[in-house]
């Protein structure tokens, strides 16, 4: 290929695009053919976009969306439970446990946007925030068990936290999907509008804690969180232990196998 084709071929779409408004930036998942499925590409992205918005002193609270119909349907299913040559289960969701700790942690607050699909990993996602707006097509879903596993970045107790215990449960065990009214009265989501509105609303609520003292603001997010932190850090330790596990059962080898052969499963228990 010569210098003139190469300068012809368009570049390929950012997987994640980040702006900053009004001292807030905000960062926008970009697969949104894929419903905002996670590869690693879409991964790392966001990983770089949220160490820019921390360390920029402009930015005081960061929303989290997605382009397109959905906020995010979670790994993409193609890289699920792939890792590099040599490295155990164990030692890569530690490594994806500490992103995710990093948010929850984060002295900037968090507002989540949320239309279409937040499933797996994206529901853990809008779960990770401080404050979520979703619009009528939510439909928020733990969906992990479906390919024999359990969820890894506190979907259990965050929700356990949140909604109840007999509630995650209902999540956690059926893998169902919550629609946006039942979401809001189970406390999963705090406001519900139209999908048009989300993002301004994310945005208004963004700007004015933007505009407050931001030593204050992170005081008084950590106030709160110390309600139910201690038990969410170790509900996620307990997640990482239990996946390392599951990872090797044979019902999780029969999960991948009907899903790539397009059959129900058969579980046995073992």
């Amino acid at each position: 290929m010569n210098d003139n084709a190469k300068a012809r071929t368009p570049p390929a779409e950012d997987p994640v695009l980040y702006r900053v408004e009004d001292g807030v930036a905000v960062i926008s998942f970009n697969r949104p053919k894929r419903h905002n499925a996670m590869n690693a590409a879409m991964r790392e992205a966001y990983q770089a976009a949220w160490q820019k918005a921390l360390a920029d002193p402009a930015v005081r609270a960061i929303v989290i969306r997605g382009q397109g119909p959905s906020f995010s349907s979670g790994i993409d299913l193609g890289e699920l439970g792939r890792r590099a040559e040599g490295e155990s289960d164990y030692a890569r969701i530690s490594a994806s446990l500490e992103r995710k700790r990093a948010v929850l942690e984060s002295p900037k607050p968090v507002i989540a946007a949320v239309r279409g699909y937040a499933i797996g990993g994206g529901c853990e996602t809008a779960l990770h925030a401080d404050i979520r707006v979703a619009g009528e097509s939510a439909r928020l879903g733990l969906t992990e068990i479906n390919h024999g596993l359990v969820t890894d970045g506190g979907g259990t107790c965050i929700t356990a936290a949140i909604a109840g215990p007999s509630r995650a449960k209902y999540m956690v065990m059926t893998g169902e999907l919550v629609d946006a009214q039942q979401a809001l009265e189970w406390g999963l989501i705090d406001f519900l509008v139209p999908d048009e509105e989300v993002d301004a609303l994310a945005l208004q609520i963004a700007v004015k804690i933007a505009a407050q003292p931001p030593v204050h603001v992170a005081v008084a997010k950590q106030l709160c969180d110390g309600v139910h932190g201690q038990q969410i850090r170790q509900g996620m330790k307990n997640e990482l232990l239990a996946i390392s596990m599951l990872y090797k059962t044979e019902d999780r080898q029969e999960a991948r196998a009907a899903r790539k052969e397009g059959r129900k499963p058969t579980f046995t228990g073992l």
